[in-house]
């Protein structure tokens, strides 16, 4: 069985601490997506030019994903409305599949 990744491109010019706070390991994104068992982590890597971030959600299936999602629609849209502020662009670059 392959890995499901989701590959997120964040710009920030302000707070990028704050963003990070969030965004990170033990932020609000994490602690919603965390109790699924299928949710097998996330990383966040900051660009050189101190703004720019890429944001890698990691499950076990792209329907492990959308299940989870349809189940929480109203939390995960509460949470991405409270946390919109914290950057500028979100860009979707991709969804994708490990190769083992």
């Amino acid at each position: 069985m392959s890995m499901y990744c989701l590959v997120w491109k964040y710009e920030v010019s302000s707070d990028q601490a704050k963003f990070e706070e969030e965004y990170g390991r033990s932020g609000s994104w994490f602690k919603f997506f965390e109790p699924c068992e299928d949710y097998l982590g996330h990383d966040l890597m900051k660009g050189g030019d101190g703004k720019t971030y890429i944001l890698i959600d990691k499950w076990m299936s792209k329907a492990d994903y959308q299940d989870f999602l349809d189940e929480n629609k109203a939390a995960y849209d509460e949470l991405n409305k409270k946390n919109s502020d914290l950057y500028d662009v979100e860009e979707t670059v991709g969804e994708f599949e490990l190769l083992q």
